[in-house]
């Protein structure tokens, strides 16, 4: 049974994530649904996959339920758990769409209700056909289909990720992180658009925005006036956060703040902080 669960762990982690925002919850979501694959009669299964992806569907969507008055009386902008490329613990890229992991896509995710959000997931990033998904969380393909719409134009008019990783993608973040450590003002303005928005996360455990901060201005003039009250000795180094172009920092080998960009051919147009500790507890600076 070891064996069958293995081949489907990275598709069901996908999905515990994508649902939960949340590594550390995602894991355990994993390890219940093995416990539960390890009571079953195999031979009573016809398809072990669908049995494993809707077991951990409505596990996540409990989880979601209970969870709820926590999200909603969270301080700030919630945003998840930077999830690193290397992590071992990554998504099986073969189940994602092209922005099914970045802080955009997961922020809009948000808005939904538990249901909602496995009815989208199962079918937009899983391809599910509606049958199955009705079947899996207990609405009727009609109830589907108008979910699914529904969360389509609300993702539509969320922020939008634009450009994956490359060379000019990451010389923009470079620029970023070095005209916001040398306080050049004028050269963070020309980095970013002019509706430039920053989301940033601290869970009401250390100093973040409590709200968005957006236009080019506000945005220059915030990392500006916070750059000389990062811990002495900060550091940081780019990398991929959830699919995009971000960056990690560290001060005396504790990585204590990551970012996630949004970036265009040309320049920076949103920025997600997660400074929360609580979150960034699985990340290390080699990963």
């Amino acid at each position: 049974m070891i064996e069958v669960f293995t081949e489907h762990r990275k598709t069901l982690f996908g999905i515990a994530y994508r649902m939960l925002g949340r590594v550390s919850e995602a894991e355990d979501m994993l390890q219940e649904v093995w416990l539960r694959w390890q009571k079953q009669d195999a031979c009573t299964i016809d398809s072990p996959k669908a049995w494993l992806v809707s077991t951990m569907t409505r596990l996540c969507i409990d989880q979601l339920r209970s969870a709820r008055r926590e999200r909603e009386e969270y301080y700030g902008v919630w945003l998840p758990e930077p999830l690193m490329a290397t992590c071992a613990m990554e998504p099986d890229k073969a189940a994602a769409v092209s922005d099914s992991l970045t802080m955009a896509f997961m922020m809009m995710l948000e808005s939904l209700d538990p249901v909602e959000r496995a009815t989208f997931l199962l079918r937009e990033v899983f391809d599910y056909d509606y049958a199955d998904t009705a079947a899996i969380v207990g609405k009727s393909e009609v109830n589907c289909r108008q979910i699914v719409r529904r969360a389509k134009a609300q993702l539509q008019a969320r922020p939008q990720s634009n450009l994956t990783p490359n060379a000019q993608a990451q010389r923009l973040v470079e620029q970023f992180f070095q005209a916001a450590e040398t306080g050049r003002v004028e050269e963070l303005l020309a980095i970013l658009t002019e509706d430039a928005t920053v989301y940033s996360d601290g869970g009401g455990r250390v100093r973040a925005a409590g709200r968005p901060i957006c236009s080019a201005d506000h945005v220059s003039r915030f990392f500006i006036g916070i750059w000389p009250r990062l811990p002495e000795k900060t550091e940081w180094r780019v990398t991929t956060v959830n699919g995009r172009l971000g960056a990690l920092l560290r001060s005396e080998g504790e990585v204590y703040g990551a970012f996630a960009f949004d970036v265009d051919e040309q320049q920076v147009e949103n920025i997600y902080l997660v400074l929360n500790p609580e979150k960034l507890k699985h990340l290390a600076w080699d990963m």
